[in-house]
Parts: C-alpha cells; sequence; structure tokens
C-alpha cells in the first residue's frame, strides 16, 4: 500500500535540475515591445553542484557604462533558485530573489514561485575570451 501511495506522489518523469547548465553568461531578453536601450547580464560562477555566485551587470545606455552587483544563489533538484544578497550567503545576506527556473541549451527562463508566471527570460551568451 505504501509503494502505490509513493507512486502517486512522486514526479517520476521529472528530471532532477541539471545546475551545471548555469554556468555561463545570461542576458536577460527584453519586450521588443517596450523602448529601452538598457541591458542586463547575468553571470553564474558555479561554486558547488546547488551553489554559486552571480555577477548582475547593468548597463542603462551604451555610453554610461555598467553598474555591477555580487549575488549569490542556491538551487534544488526542482530548479527552485534562490538568489541572496553579496558574493556569499553569509547569514547577513538578504533574499534578493527567489523563483524557480527552467533551462535549455540557450534559453533560461525564471518563474514566479509554484506558478506559471513568467518573471524574466534570457539567452545564453557565447563569450570567448581572447
Amino acid at each position: 500500500m505504501i509503494a502505490v501511495l509513493l507512486g502517486f506522489t512522486s514526479c517520476g518523469d521529472d528530471e532532477p535540475f541539471d545546475s551545471s547548465k548555469l554556468e555561463g553568461v545570461w542576458k536577460k531578453v527584453i519586450d521588443d515591445r517596450i523602448m529601452d536601450g538598457g541591458m542586463e547580464l547575468y553571470q553564474f560562477f558555479p561554486e558547488a553542484s546547488y551553489s554559486g555566485r552571480i555577477e548582475k551587470s547593468v548597463s542603462n545606455w551604451p555610453d554610461e557604462g555598467w553598474t555591477v552587483t555580487d549575488l549569490n544563489y542556491r538551487v534544488g533538484e526542482t530548479g527552485h533558485m534562490n538568489i541572496f544578497t553579496g558574493k556569499t550567503h553569509d547569514g547577513k545576506s538578504q533574499i534578493y530573489l527567489e523563483v524557480d527556473i527552467k533551462i535549455n541549451k540557450s534559453e533560461m527562463v525564471w518563474y514566479k514561485t509554484d506558478s506559471d508566471e513568467e518573471i524574466a527570460r534570457f539567452k545564453k551568451e557565447n563569450v570567448y575570451e581572447s
């Protein structure tokens, strides 16, 4: 009887979230209907299979330069991610954002937790070091 109940409550078809797919630079996709010269880049630096740090770079206009914000994250096997302020989660960090994420090779989507409401969409950037 217990095995039958576990079969109904488990999500056997769902694969665990592969956090290694986060590594790299992700550019926030801006809605084409909005006139905005800004750009947001999120560079993920995994430090463990479930955590790491993020450098969020924002430029409002091409000639204004970049503002960089240090963040860190924890992500679970379901794709639920908590993003905190600062380079490390040291007890002084505050929650910055909580989202559920889905990733394929070149696109990442952030959803409002436990919802189908999309918060942001990102495209993977190809960055080559010289």
